[in-house]
């Protein structure tokens, strides 16, 4: 058994939450465990032998309430202290990426590697510490443990953003584009039911392509009834109007919500759903292959919370998206979507695949895709959204770019407030990615969700992508928010124009960032520029 002290400001914890808790192994898959909390302990019980990390949601101060996880730790009789341990792993986090990225070339008096040596010297400190007479963790241990990861987390995402200006530097001198683009377009989702005039001029200035979903549940709301209206209009206005790239899909979206309620009487009959994913995938792309050129094939199999889909089954229907896309349209850029790209969700679910393990098995098949999309999404109230800081954004990437493919960022996205209060009802049960089931807090980084904090981190989280060689470009997920309850509703409050028709501090912010990349200057300047401006009216 793995058991991990934690302790509150009275001493050892009377009560901790175990917000999305779960157990990582080796390759950072994660391995099945009972995981609970009793007298001022964490205690994870784990079916398989061999040592395990603990991942879970801990507020770390003022760099927020953020998913981090140990290092693999084998088990012992004595507890280890969580915060220590957290600190430990981020230390280690930081020096692999120094040496990948720089080759350990870094001034000491950067103020990363300042921060850094600070952190390493409050960890040997809290190392070394004495215990209580008692034998326990001491006061000061515990002060000098969480000292030493807020001092860690801060390094590392300076570390990850300097690392970005240098790429960046070197993406915007490469030449450009037929666009005047630096090789990194910026685009938008827009959703068929949102539009007009306004919203149309603001998609035609402010990004450089637009995402046009074709949710399933929305082009064949009943069985062999298709309902494409919505969708020509955006398509039609991009390819003859604004004479805008459009990407479309996902093409087959299996994420809960996302298909018609009829589909659901194949679930045991995988023949049949086959032959009817088959004609869905000729008909859309039929329809819209003369106006669209990218296609996002399919998204959210790997996850296999729809249907009773064996590892198999999952391979195969991928292997139809993409061959169908391919036959029919030649020359277009098929993209695979990969939904909850932390993996976090196999904990619960262990029909599902881990997405590395699927993108590499994706990559064995030699199945024909251009590259991989990657869903970027944080602090939303449903599975897979957790928060996590700018250095695990960063490295979360490094992992994808091993299959040798490029990527794109299809949807990034963070809300702009807090997501509703948290539920016990059997359907948010059924989506939760760890044993913790009455919570659906997914965190915040550096604040509680607010306009101006989903500015920031729009900033931040974009100019790491950006500043990734391999990212092709990038996608916001939401132009603007829906209605309270709308189906569409992939994460509230997500969009860069308010409910009300006021473009949020992010709005302005992602302009400034495409305006850059356009100048041939790295956004970084702007992140060090004032405070982010208030919302508009469009």
């Amino acid at each position: 058994m793995l058991k991990f002290a934690v302790f509150d400001e009275d001493g050892p914890a009377r009560a901790w939450p175990l917000r999305h808790a779960h157990l990582i192994g080796p390759d950072d898959i994660p391995v099945p465990a009972e995981i609970d909390f009793e007298k001022g302990e964490i205690r994870c019980q784990k079916s398989s032998s061999g040592a395990a990390a603990l991942c879970l949601l801990f507020d770390s101060g003022a760099n927020g309430d953020l998913m981090l996880q140990t290092c693999l730790l084998p088990e012992r009789e004595r507890p280890y202290l969580l915060s220590l341990e957290l600190a430990r792993h981020r230390i280690m986090l930081f020096l692999n990426k120094l040496e990948e990225w720089l080759h350990c070339e870094l001034s000491p008096e950067d103020e990363a590697m300042t921060l850094f040596e600070r952190a390493r010297g409050a960890f040997t400190t809290a190392l070394t510490a004495d215990r209580t007479p008692e034998g326990t963790y001491s006061p000061e241990q515990v002060r000098l443990a969480r000292e030493s990861l807020r001092l860690a987390i801060d390094a590392s995402e300076r570390l990850a953003l300097l690392v970005a200006e240098h790429t960046l530097a070197r993406r915007l001198g490469a030449p450009a584009n037929a666009n005047g683009l630096a090789n990194a377009p910026i685009g938008c989702v827009v959703r068929p039911a949102q539009g007009g005039e306004a919203l149309q001029r603001i998609v035609r200035e402010s990004f450089d392509f637009l995402v046009a979903p074709m949710r399933w549940t929305d082009l064949e709301p009943s069985e062999g009834e298709y309902a494409f209206t919505q969708t020509d209009k955006w398509i039609e206005w991009a390819a003859r109007t604004a004479k805008m790239p459009v990407m479309g899909g996902p093409l087959i979206d299996l994420r809960p919500g996302c298909t018609p309620d009829w589909l659901g009487i194949w679930d045991n009959d995988y023949e049949t759903l086959r032959e009817v994913v088959y004609g869905h995938l000729k008909q859309v792309v039929g329809r819209y292959r003369k106006a669209v050129n990218r296609w996002v094939v399919g998204s959210g199999l790997h996850l296999n919370t729809s249907f009773s889909l064996t590892l198999e089954h999952l391979m195969d229907l991928t292997r139809i998206c993409v061959m169908v896309v391919r036959k029919m349209q030649p020359n277009a850029k098929i993209y695979l979507e990969i939904d909850q790209p932390f993996g976090e969700h196999y904990a619960a679910h262990p029909s599902s695949a881990p997405p590395l393990l699927y993108a590499e098995m994706v990559s064995q098949h030699g199945l024909s895709i251009d590259a991989f999309a990657l869903r970027v999404q944080m602090g939303g109230g449903m599975a897979g959204r957790a928060t996590r800081d700018m250095m695990q954004l960063s490295a979360m990437l490094d992992a994808y770019s091993q299959f040798d493919k490029p990527l794109i960022v299809s949807a990034m996205g963070a809300p702009s407030t807090p997501p509703p209060a948290a539920t016990d009802d059997a359907d948010a049960d059924a989506e939760d990615p760890g044993p913790d089931r009455s919570t659906r807090d997914p965190g915040y980084w550096r604040g509680p969700w607010s306009p101006e904090s989903q500015a920031e981190w729009l900033m931040h989280a974009l100019t790491i992508a950006l500043g990734k060689p391999y990212v092709q470009s990038v996608a916001w997920s939401d132009l603007y928010d829906s209605p309270p309850g709308a189906d569409c509703d992939d994460m509230p409050g997500a969009g860069l124009i308010s409910g009300e028709g006021r473009a949020k501090p992010a709005m302005h912010r992602m302009a400034q960032i495409r305006r850059a990349m356009r100048d041939r200057t790295p956004p970084t300047r702007i992140i060090r520029a004032s405070a982010p401006p208030e919302e508009t009216a469009i």
